[in-house]
């Protein structure tokens, strides 16, 4: 990487400036932005108090993220001590943790893209401006939470397979290594299982395909190590809440069954409104497609506009479905955000379709494009089932940041399609960065807090 780099003056500016931009967002953010206003922000807040002053975990009672994984709050709660040596207090300082962990969420996004693309250089700084903008990423990166942790991790993960050729013979130690970094973000949040589910379906997919009996030892090895990491937590868990796999409070409620599930009714609606003249929340999903296309590019669950809003005289704010307010700048903002958004959906959509119909036509998969293509499908599968599981709103269950880590996948699949389609490279460079440089521009009022 820092060759590269060294040898290519222009593409350092260039990343560098992407690097600039992602970071004035972020302190500007950091200085005008209430974390208790995010999603769950004051529940979040809680949970790293009751660890910091009473070093316990919180429960029920104080807290209804009690059950979530531990380890990101202890992270924390260091953090927030190192600043207090350093005589430095207050929410900005526990939010720069996560500024901190984004900038190497960034780090792994050019890395992974850089790698799995055998090393082409303008896939790997599109894939790291992309994530630098785009809003579900500015938002986790805004306030204290642990989705954006387990996310890095799970690239961190993705990455290292690659880079220990973890699907040849005779890595059965390194093998280890990665499965203790898959036990650790298993305890900063249970969605990490996700990738143990992934890579358990890939190795079983090798060895059918190969006979390679070493698949399975590989599996053996990194159920054992995952499992027995989390033997304290599970013990905890289920003592506590009397079942270690509920990833939600509103588990309680009646499970629905699949196929007769009241989440059919939006898995495949798509809601026009949000193009056409009510980009927010509604009373009730409507569509699975257009809330997470709104909630990724924009601020779709209004939780992130500028502090003081409700305060502004009455006709200088709009009333939600959320029950806060925005202001009609920022409603013609999420109007032409979600207008563009299709459209880079439509880009996508394309080199997906490219992607599979060339691994249909040769009748064959790279493993590294058969272990993403299987994370991706994972991914998705799990948010689709967990909506017609519980298809309740309150249940928070609809939001993109929880399949956050899909994104680089995709974007790496459709670019590099896209890529193969141009023989003329400038043709490339527009199409994947013009219409996320008209992103920014339009988006700016979103990504911003205090710009309105």
């Amino acid at each position: 990487m820092f060759e590269l780099i060294r040898k290519n003056k222009l593409y350092f500016l260039a990343l560098l400036l992407i690097l600039a931009i992602a970071f004035f967002i972020r302190l500007q953010n950091i200085k005008s932005y209430n974390t208790y206003w995010a999603d769950d922000g004051g529940g979040h807040i809680t949970y790293t108090e009751t660890i910091l002053y009473e070093n316990r975990l919180a429960t029920l009672d104080e807290t209804y993220l009690a059950w979530h994984e531990p380890l990101y709050y202890y992270i924390l709660t260091g953090w927030i001590k190192f600043g207090q040596l350093l005589g430095i207090e207050g929410l900005n300082w526990w939010e720069t943790f996560n500024v901190l962990i984004y900038f190497g969420f960034l780090g792994l996004i050019w890395q992974f893209s850089y790698y799995y693309s055998k090393k082409n250089k303008w896939l790997a700084l599109l894939n790291t401006f992309i994530f630098s903008i785009l809003f579900v990423g500015v938002k986790l990166s805004a306030y204290i939470n642990n989705e954006l942790l387990l996310h890095t991790l799970i690239i961190l993960l993705l990455l290292l397979f690659y880079k220990f050729k973890l699907a040849t013979k005779g890595k059965e130690l390194k093998v280890v290594y990665w499965a203790l970094i898959l036990a650790l973000a298993s305890l900063v949040k249970i969605s990490a299982l996700i990738i143990l589910l992934a890579v358990i379906v890939f190795y079983l997919l090798k060895y059918i395909f190969s006979q390679q009996k070493y698949f399975l030892k590989y599996i053996f090895i990194i159920f054992f190590v995952v499992f027995f990491v989390n033997i304290p937590w599970i013990a905890y868990k289920q003592q506590n809440y009397n079942t270690y796999f509920s990833i939600n409070i509103y588990d309680d409620k009646p499970k629905q069954s699949i196929i007769k599930s009241d989440g059919w009714k939006y898995i495949f609606n798509i809601n026009t409104h949000i193009f056409t003249d009510y980009p927010y929340w509604f009373s009730k999903p409507d569509s699975y497609f257009s809330i997470l296309l709104s909630d990724s590019f924009g601020d779709y669950y209004n939780l992130f506009n500028y502090p003081g809003i409700e305060n502004n005289p009455e006709d200088q704010k709009i009333l939600v479905g959320n029950g806060r307010y925005t202001t009609a700048k920022l409603w013609q903002a999420m109007l032409n955000t979600n207008r563009l958004a299709l459209g880079i959906f439509f880009i996508w959509f394309v080199g997906w379709l490219a992607f599979l119909w060339k691994a249909i036509k040769k009748r064959k998969i790279e493993d590294n494009d058969l272990l993403l293509l299987v994370v991706l499908v994972g991914g998705w599968s799990a948010s689709l089932y967990h909506n017609l599981r519980l298809p309740y709103l309150e249940a928070g269950v609809l939001k993109a940041h929880f399949i956050y880590f899909t994104y680089p996948i995709l974007n790496f699949f459709a670019y590099r399609e896209w890529w193969n389609i141009f023989k003329n490279k400038i043709w490339w460079i527009i199409l994947a960065f013009g219409p996320w440089i008209l992103y920014l521009l339009i988006a700016k009022n979103i990504l911003l807090t205090n710009i309105y």
